[in-house]
């Protein structure tokens, strides 16, 4: 991505963090297949990241409207604070594949906490070459959860 709009992308999250008055350093990183990250260092990161990462997510929606407005529609941006939503992903990771063994073990469903779509997608596809197990999405809206089932 050109320099310019890595630049618009950094001033649209200071601006925004500034406005919600909290202090943060913002780092970003090209992802693989052109997509952005984006790191907001600070140590106000609860006010931020919100009670389950709901003011994070809230954030990251308003970031990624802001740059598609100003920079180029659709893009792929992914906000984070303090390294928050993958040290996220790694916990929920590991305790998708502790449930898998369990299920494997004593052939009885588990299920992990209520996720986000996103999170949804990356334990299936953590746990798809697991053997004697398979997984589904299951309940409604802020209630959807991943069922791991024996196979």
């Amino acid at each position: 991505m050109e320099q310019e709009k890595l630049t618009a992308i950094k001033e649209i999250i200071e601006g925004l963090i500034g406005v919600m008055g909290v202090d943060g350093r913002v780092s970003l990183a090209e992802e693989a297949g052109g997509g952005v990250l984006a790191n907001i260092e600070s140590r106000e990161a609860g006010y931020l990241i919100g009670r389950n990462g709901d003011n994070l997510r809230a954030l990251q929606q308003l970031a990624r409207l802001l740059a598609g407005k100003k920079i180029i529609e659709g893009v792929r941006l992914t906000v984070d604070v303090n390294n928050y939503q993958q040290e996220r992903l790694d916990m929920l990771k590991d305790s998708a594949k502790n449930l898998a063994r369990q299920v494997v073990e004593y052939g009885v469903a588990r299920y992990l906490p209520p996720m986000n779509a996103y999170e949804r997608r990356i334990i299936h596809m953590t746990l798809i070459d697991i053997p004697g197990i398979k997984t589904e999405s299951e309940g409604e809206g802020e209630e959807r959860r991943v069922k791991i089932i024996p196979n």
